[in-house]
């Protein structure tokens, strides 16, 4: 039996219970087994958990009406037994460390996985433990909430009530949320799993607080609704055809074998029933249900008949967007805005027409992605905030608004410049008419 000594001054022992992994479904001898908790003790000191959690005071002195702790004797003294179920041994023994002050016993930052802080957190939450105590490592972890693989930060920082930077970490996962997988309830526990790709990686939703998760994949279902619809649009306006044959720049060699990757990229993204993967980390369960799913994807001529999908994240979507607007380059340092109001001048053909005006739209589509705080409260995250090369990607550049910031500027100026004329001319005026006068008075005494 392993045991942890927490306190020099013993007048609790705790009897945690862990339950080992069942064994594989696939065993021949799954139902012969007989799985036998393990028993890990703790030697504690019963005030430190009574001053720091309400939920330690009722189960070691419980209300008269209920059954009273059983009590031993440990090292000559008579001590409470009480017993805990299922929580992470190391985790408890850490956070038992940290209600009794013994920051000598504790490891530095480097020495916490991960996943032992998140068993930290479960366990603050589990005994509903005072936020006045504060673990060592939250900081150390703060840092890298936006990760890949942190994504549990959301009930971390729930837990220890960590509300900066709360919100732009649900509109960063809204953005980068990919395609949706449900893979039912538990056969163990009987709890719902299901979660999303990021990335490579398969991201469990479940263990987030239930407002954000219903947030996050209710904004993500929102906006996705948005895109397709302009997208489906888009797609009809070309009527079945490729959409090079709506190109006019048949004149200029350059802009045309442009224009050609231009269409073939826009004819590929609305044709395309984008290609589904596998990460590593699926469960088993998962893999199994869906082995029929097309891992590749094949290249169609535009059809009206099929719905446009996109089975990637909004974020992904957008770096083919930026694919797009960079085969326009000759048109690259100017806004999107700016080059449309302007088309008749710039001489757009038709397709780029049309490639901007969705550009433009899909980009004040995603403008402001709508996180929420912990408090449950919607912030408007600008996107900027969200994907930081969205700030120098020139969609519609700064340069535009110095421009006409510089025009404003030019003509406040020259409006100065023909108030002062006005002013001296009738200064000069005014001269002229006093001398007159004083003539015409000299004339007239004479």
């Amino acid at each position: 039996m392993k045991e942890y000594e927490i306190s020099s001054n013993v007048d609790l022992i705790i009897h945690l219970h862990t339950t080992p992994p069942p064994p594989p479904a696939t065993s021949p001898s799954t139902y012969d087994v007989i799985v036998v908790p393990d028993t890990i003790r703790y030697y504690a000191t019963a005030w430190s958990l009574q001053q720091a959690s309400r939920v330690f005071s009722r189960i070691i002195s419980p209300d008269k009406r209920f059954q009273q702790p059983t009590k031993a004797v440990y090292d000559g003294r008579e001590c409470s037994i009480i017993t805990l179920e299922d929580d992470d041994p190391r985790a408890l023994a850490l956070v038992l460390h940290l209600l009794h002050f013994n920051t000598k016993s504790l490891p530095g930052p480097e020495s916490i996985t991960w996943n032992i802080f998140y068993e930290i957190a479960v366990i603050w939450d589990k005994y509903d433990i005072s936020n006045l105590i504060r673990p060592p490592w939250v900081d150390y972890f703060k840092h890298r909430k936006c990760e890949v693989g942190y994504e549990d930060w959301l009930f971390i920082g729930r837990v220890f009530r960590l509300d900066e930077g709360y919100a732009e970490v649900t509109a960063k996962l809204i953005v980068e949320a990919g395609e949706r997988r449900y893979l039912g309830k538990d056969r163990h526990t009987g709890m719902e799993r299901g979660g999303f790709l990021r990335g490579s990686k398969f991201v469990d939703i479940y263990v987030w607080p239930d407002f954000v998760r219903e947030h996050i994949t209710g904004e993500k279902s929102r906006l996705m609704k948005s895109i397709e619809n302009l997208m489906e649009n888009w797609k009809r306006s070309f009527k079945g055809k490729r959409p090079r044959v709506i190109c006019t720049c048949y004149g200029n060699v350059q802009r045309y074998n442009r224009h050609t990757s231009l269409s073939n990229d826009i004819a590929t993204l609305l044709s395309q029933n984008n290609p589904s993967f596998l990460p590593q980390n699926l469960p088993v369960a998962l893999q199994d249900a869906i082995d029929g799913v097309r891992l590749g994807s094949r290249f169609q001529d535009l059809s009206p008949g099929t719905e446009w999908k996109w089975n990637g994240s909004i974020a992904d979507l957008r770096k083919r967007m930026v694919k797009i607007r960079a085969n326009m380059s000759d048109r690259y340092s100017k806004g999107i805005r700016h080059l449309l109001e302007c088309a008749d001048i710039y001489e757009l053909c038709p397709l780029e027409e049309s490639a901007l005006r969705v550009l433009l739209d899909f980009d004040e589509t995603i403008a402001f992605i709508r996180g929420i705080g912990i408090d449950g409260n919607i912030v408007d995250v600008p996107l900027g905030e969200v994907i930081p090369q969205a700030k120098s990607e020139p969609w519609n550049p700064p340069m535009e608004t110095n421009w006409e910031g510089l025009a404003m500027l030019g003509v406040r100026v020259a409006g100065a410049f023909v108030a002062a004329g006005i002013i001296l001319l009738a200064f000069a005026l005014g001269g002229l008419n006093s001398k007159s006068d004083r003539v015409r008075h000299v004339n007239g005494v004479r």
